[in-house]
């Protein structure tokens, strides 16, 4: 409330000059007096409203709160309940309401300058062009979080990464339409350039892939942007496989070959969970030694053996391809953090 020397609020003021002095209307305080938020403490011989230096003092605590960003029912409570546990409660609630204000805001800020970027270079985008770019953008912040979307290229750089798969695209389609299967070393060539670009695009991080082939099954503004068919991505999926496939054969036994090459790529599915389930350990903190680490280690163990077998001779020859052939690891987003930490916890089984 604006004061200055020669202000008395030791006076019972009518309702008039009391609003002209706290900024406010005479219709605000009669309606702060039908909520029961402050009722004035007498009244003149005329029936006007009479506000003592208490109703006073009431005034500036709800003015304050209402400036605090506080609902007049809350402030309804906490005058009623003046308690620490009240008003602990009432600011705790309302520093979560207006952080998720702040961050609606700045991911709307974000939606609109990721916009800008992309509609960058255009003339003049056509609503279409518009309202498919903005339908995108909604899709993206649905499945991610404002830090993941920093980390993804496929967002932070649309326009680039756009040119890049098309190049992929079209040679794709070229291959497909000349009858290439996906065992030649040209397709096996592509897949592994296609899942590497992938890899790249999605920073290496297995959960942002996760949440990116999510969002590519389930929502037809990114099957659009991308243009890229099911039996597209089924035969990249193979012929990366076949890629796998073709090291193993130049190294294993025809038998220990035959045994892998039915089971490894049913088994590989399981190798991205693990790996994202190893970098959350990674990200807290998590000792590979821990009990944790060990179910880690176990996991990886039940995926090797279900494509090794249990034959000793023919685990020693298949990991000794995996050690010296770097290729098996191209497109794998397996990074040397990971397999630091996947070795420390398989040398806990050993114990």
């Amino acid at each position: 409330m604006k004061q200055s020397r020669s202000d008395d609020i030791t006076k019972p003021m009518q309702a008039g000059e009391l609003a002209r002095r706290a900024g406010i209307t005479v219709r605000t305080l009669h309606h702060y007096d039908a909520l029961g938020l402050l009722k004035p403490s007498g009244r003149t011989e005329a029936g006007y409203r009479l506000y003592n230096v208490r109703d006073i003092t009431r005034l500036q605590r709800i003015q304050l709160l209402k400036n605090l960003g506080f609902t007049l029912a809350d402030i309804a409570s906490l005058l009623q309940d003046d308690t620490r546990h009240s008003i602990k409660r009432l600011v705790d609630d309302n520093i979560t309401a207006l952080d998720i204000q702040i961050d609606n805001a700045t991911r709307l800020r974000d939606q609109l300058q990721q916009l800008r970027n992309t509609l960058a270079g255009e003339a003049e985008p056509s609503t279409e062009v518009f309202l498919n770019t903005l339908e995108l953008l909604e899709a993206y912040s649905r499945y991610f979080s404002r830090d993941e979307l920093q980390d993804l290229r496929f967002y932070t750089r649309q326009r680039a990464t756009r040119a890049q798969w098309q190049l992929l695209l079209d040679e794709l389609n070229t291959i497909q339409a000349e009858g290439v299967k996906p065992c030649t070393p040209t397709a096996q060539d592509l897949a592994v350039r296609w899942m590497e670009q992938l890899e790249q695009d999605t920073a290496g991080n297995p959960e942002l892939l996760r949440k990116l082939s999510l969002m590519a099954e389930r929502e037809q503004a990114l099957q659009d942007y991308l243009g890229v068919e099911k039996e597209q991505v089924n035969f990249i999926q193979q012929a990366f496989l076949e890629h796998k496939l073709a090291i193993f054969r130049r190294h294993l036994s025809p038998s220990v070959y035959t045994y892998l090459a039915k089971r490894y790529g049913d088994y590989m599915k399981r190798w991205p969970p693990l790996l994202r389930r190893i970098n959350q350990m990674l990200e807290q903190g998590i000792s590979p030694e821990s009990k944790t680490g060990r179910e880690v280690a176990q996991e990886w163990l039940a995926i090797f053996q279900g494509y090794a077998g249990q034959d000793p001779k023919a685990h020693a020859e298949i990991r000794k391809v995996q050690m010296n052939e770097p290729e098996l690891r191209r497109g794998t987003w397996l990074q040397d953090g990971q397999l630091a930490f996947l070795q420390r916890a398989m040398a806990t089984l050993k114990h």
